[in-house]
């Protein structure tokens, strides 16, 4: 190679790198912190975007999240488009110093001096009653600090922004200060609230709890324009990955709306699958609205930390669904067809019982325990039967048939016992 080529590849790499350099300070200078530059610092310019992201970066960061709080929503009942209007605010796009160096979108803090898993913002203000020193003061909202005697500057540092979601939804958002939202929010819906509405309430909620300083109404606003420029509402719509094309679609995805209905943390809803004896419970409760008595009941299978137990009690209590004999509830036994007829017997589903002379299934016998039960039902046309004369006493139920059956119900308004 001769001394020409070789000069001439020289002065290309000496001007692509003053190049790069350029775009690192051009970018750098948008964002100057007091200790960086006392002229054009701003404390204030510790919470801006390290870049300004293009839309094509707000669609991926929107589409990436919303994976994240989807899952995060099944999981904890937190509504998603409130987990992704928050990142947004929050980050940015993902773009905030803290977001980038932390994985941290929502910025949740760590009150204290270098803590385990923390990262330090440095430069911002102090937001800790003003006692944090000042080492230089050159102006309004150019104050230099010292760093290393504040807590109001280390933030949760997160190994992923998924990580940062659970921790939002499955922690932060579960304890007693902000967990009553959640409860009020799975309540509006029941009571036929838009998911736009009840998502935005929830955000007035937990921020006039605590997690925004400037009020419900103000973070209410923020986050609901970007929850309403995104649709993020289609997020929190209660679908399952398992379902599409299914047969009880329609009424699955309308008692899930309702809240009536849960999937798994995997998203799938499992339809086919066969019901068991506290999952129907839980359903029922649910669906019915059941208030707890003061009757005391137990199971000898049902312990307090099961996690259908309050529903069992509360079906117990009402004279819904009784034990399986020697005090066990066999919760986790398949139902049958005859003892979900017996259930919505039991609980007034019907006009007038069906007359003792009526012999309308081959299984079924007038001295079987749920003769008059499936009769009824059968005449109130909630159940029915097979074609070939069977009422198929013991097969058990799927969460399809359920759903189905329950929506069933509600059009027929009966949805109170």
């Amino acid at each position: 190679m001769s001394i020409i080529n070789r000069i001439a590849i020289f002065l290309v790499s000496i001007l692509l790198l003053l190049s790069i350099n350029a775009t690192i300070v051009s970018a750098s200078s948008q964002n100057y912190l007091p200790f960086e530059n006392t002229e054009a610092g701003r404390n204030s310019n510790a919470y801006m975007p390290t870049y300004n992201p293009s839309m094509n970066d707000r669609v991926n960061f929107i589409k990436e999240i919303s994976n994240y709080a989807k899952e995060a929503s099944a999981k904890w009942g937190i509504p998603a488009s409130a987990i992704i209007g928050m990142a947004v605010i929050e980050s940015g796009y993902g773009t905030t110093r803290i977001a980038v160096n932390a994985n941290n979108i929502f910025g949740i803090k760590i009150w204290v001096t270098n803590p385990d898993q923390g990262w330090q913002l440095k430069g911002q203000p102090d937001e800790n009653n003003g006692t944090v020193p000042i080492v230089s003061d050159f102006g309004v909202d150019r104050i230099i600090f010292d760093e290393a005697k504040r807590v109001d500057n280390w933030y949760r540092m997160f190994s992923s922004q998924k990580e940062a979601v659970d921790y939002l939804a499955g922690t932060l958002l579960q304890n007693k200060r902000y967990g009553f939202a959640k409860i009020n929010y799975a309540t509006n819906l029941k009571n036929g609230w838009s998911y736009e509405r009840a998502s935005k309430q929830y955000i007035y909620e937990i921020a006039n709890a605590g997690y925004n300083h400037l009020g419900g109404d103000y973070y209410r606003n923020v986050v609901g324009k970007v929850m309403e420029e995104w649709n993020l509402y289609k997020y929190d719509e209660k679908t399952f990955t398992d379902i599409h094309g299914h047969w009880a679609q329609k009424q699955i995805e309308f008692l899930a709306e309702k809240g009536w209905i849960n999937g798994y943390p995997d998203g799938t809803f499992k339809p086919n699958a066969s019901l068991t004896r506290a999952h129907a419970a839980k359903i029922l409760s649910n669906f019915l609205g059941l208030t707890k008595t003061t009757e005391p009941i137990y199971f000898t299978d049902v312990p307090t930390n099961f996690w259908g137990h309050d529903s069992v009690v509360l079906m117990a209590q009402h004279k819904l669904m009784n034990g399986t004999g020697n005090n066990h509830f066999s919760p986790n036994t398949k139902l049958t067809r005859a003892q979900m007829a017996q259930i919505f017997y039991n609980a007034g589903f019907y006009t007038q019982p069906a007359e003792t002379t009526m012999n309308s299934f081959n299984d079924v016998h007038k001295d079987h325990y749920a003769y008059i039960a499936i009769e009824t039902m059968r005449q109130e046309g909630i159940m029915a039967g097979y074609g070939d004369g069977r009422f198929g006493i013991n097969d058990s139920i799927t969460r399809a048939q359920m759903a189905a059956v329950i929506y069933r119900l509600d059009q027929k308004g009966w949805n109170k016992k």
